[in-house]
């Protein structure tokens, strides 16, 4: 086999994904399917990557959160059974995958940063840390471990309190008054996380619109980068309509960012923009891919140029981000979701629905970044699949996102895991 970086442009290369149930599954698939040969890896047979023109092959894996170990060896038989020539992390397997960088890389070409800078863009109390060394700024936020810490901490309102390690919002709760907070410590308490093992935030709400930026780095050096800003919040506070954006000081501080810890692979980073001002207020990293096709649209191929990244290829320069054209974008039926998820009848979804359909409001010149049937007619399947299970029984929408979220969440319980799993244990896995 080649060096990675000299096998030619003009081979169609065989690329393996990490897992095939996230929205960034989905859309990395957009941004390579038409050029790459494309397999995944999933513990669910209906993932929605499954359905999907691109997709030449599903492997059943074990889950990612629940059994780290077992999914690693589960990788490593699978690049030792069949070559690829990338191996590419949609989620949140990349914390596994930089534990074990050297070893991996070894069996297949594949971007990851060292896993000391990780932890530190995994844990949103060290990117924190990270922020403050770099004088970025960030709203004021107080980092606790016991409860009497978190009620001593949160003494104005509304705030927000976050765990360290969780995935999709789902360790993110917004607290409005003492009640509530209250409310919360005791959950907290009671999933043992008041031990003195794990970190907390209490953080004040950020000002401005909420945004983000997504980067492509080489060794430290930012070779493409993305913005946008979010037209509607979904499901664990995610933006689910998008319009793309040109934040010029956010681009320069990424570029220190990345520089500072020799950042290699993606990630992207979610913040608040004051219009007034024009400075950002970070809340969190993090280190993966994200939702790529708001900037394929401008012009920015993110999951290729990742590809390039891990072959040790040269990117080409990056599309200036003034010059690129104002692309709106929405996620159809994650947005019927997460009304579905605070309550909306089915009555109101169905109205959703006929705006998606008619264009009318945020759907106007707006694109679908899920549902493309122009260039993948199977991506029609899931939205009818979620959409005909949200129009029969509303609630579904928990069960959904319950098990969807669980398939490559990163909990603290899977950190821990992680960090423990022995390297002499796992020689086997890593042998010839």
């Amino acid at each position: 086999m080649p060096p990675a970086n000299e096998i030619p442009k003009s081979k169609r290369l065989k690329v393996l994904l990490t897992e095939g149930s996230s929205l960034s599954a989905r859309q990395t698939l957009y941004g390579l399917g038409r050029n790459f040969i494309v397999d995944i890896l999933d513990p669910d047979p209906l993932c929605q990557c499954r359905f999907s023109r691109f997709t030449r092959r599903w492997h059943r894996c074990p889950s990612f959160s629940k059994q780290p170990e077992e999914y690693l060896r589960f990788l490593m038989a699978r690049l030792k059974a069949e070559h690829y020539d990338v191996l590419l992390p949609t989620h949140e397997q990349v914390f596994l995958l930089a534990r074990f960088r050297e070893q991996v890389s070894r069996r297949v070409a594949v971007a990851l940063p060292d896993f000391a800078a990780m932890e530190r863009m995994q844990s949103k109390a060290d990117f924190c840390r990270l922020l403050d060394e770099l004088g970025l700024p960030y709203p004021a936020t107080a980092i606790v471990r016991t409860r009497a810490e978190l009620e001593a901490a949160a003494t104005e309102f509304p705030t927000y309190v976050k765990l360290a390690h969780s995935t999709a919002g789902s360790g993110v709760r917004r607290v409005e008054n003492p009640v509530e907070l209250r409310r919360v410590a005791d959950e907290f308490e009671q999933a043992g996380l008041f031990r003195g093992h794990c970190e907390t935030l209490v953080q004040a709400p950020a000002v401005g619109v909420q945004s983000t930026v997504q980067a492509v780095c080489d060794r430290g050096r930012v070779v493409a980068a993305h913005c946008f800003e979010a037209r509607h919040i979904g499901v664990g506070g995610m933006s689910s309509a998008r319009v793309s954006a040109c934040h010029p000081v956010v681009f320069e501080q990424v570029d220190r960012l990345a520089a500072h810890i020799g950042w290699h692979g993606a990630t992207f980073i979610d913040y608040f923009h004051d219009a007034d001002s024009g400075q950002p207020q970070y809340i969190e990293a993090n280190p993966r891919i994200g939702e790529t096709v708001n900037a394929l649209l401008c012009g920015v191929n993110l999951p290729e140029i990742l590809l390039d990244v891990s072959l040790g290829r040269e990117s080409p320069p990056p599309l200036r981000p003034e010059l690129r054209p104002t692309v709106l974008t929405h996620s159809g039926f994650m947005i019927l979701m997460a009304m579905a998820e605070k309550g909306a009848s089915r009555r109101q979804l169905v109205a959703e629905k006929w705006r998606q359909w008619t264009g009318q409001g945020i759907y106007q010149n707006s694109r679908d970044e899920l549902t493309r049937p122009a260039a993948d007619w199977m991506s029609l399947l899931p939205a009818g699949f979620v959409t005909g299970q949200l129009l029969a029984k509303p609630a579904n929408a928990h069960r959904l996102i319950k098990k969807t979220v669980d398939n490559y969440s990163l909990p603290e319980a899977a950190v821990r895991r992680v960090r423990e799993i022995s390297e002499q244990e796992m020689e086997a896995v890593f042998g010839e």
